[in-house]
């Protein structure tokens, strides 16, 4: 059994390939920015839950940092947090990219 952390596992494709992993028995380690995001989705699984802020310079390392802590290992990255808004002004659009791209 695999572990997969899934960042921005709380909803949109993020949550669908959470619900997919889940039923293929894969160990799902679901990932949000804020603490109580991943909560519905942790306890919907029976697992644990990992958060941070990606936009946050010191953030992207973090998650799968407490995962090897955690666990001892990881598998599978998959790297799906993102922002996005449609109209979104210029100052805002590198937090969007930052965030997506894992940049800093």
């Amino acid at each position: 059994m695999a572990s997969i952390l899934i960042t921005g596992a709380t909803n949109g494709p993020g949550l669908a390939l959470a619900e997919e992993l889940a039923e293929a028995v894969h160990q799902l380690l679901p990932h949000g920015r804020a603490p109580q995001r991943p909560v519905p989705v942790a306890q919907r699984f029976g697992v644990g839950q990992y958060t941070a802020d990606l936009s946050a310079p010191a953030e992207p390392q973090r998650p799968a940092a407490e995962v090897a802590a955690r666990r001892g290992r990881l598998d599978v990255l998959v790297n799906n947090a993102g922002v996005a808004s449609p109209g979104t002004a210029p100052s805002e659009a590198c937090l969007q990219t930052d965030t997506s791209s894992g940049w800093r």
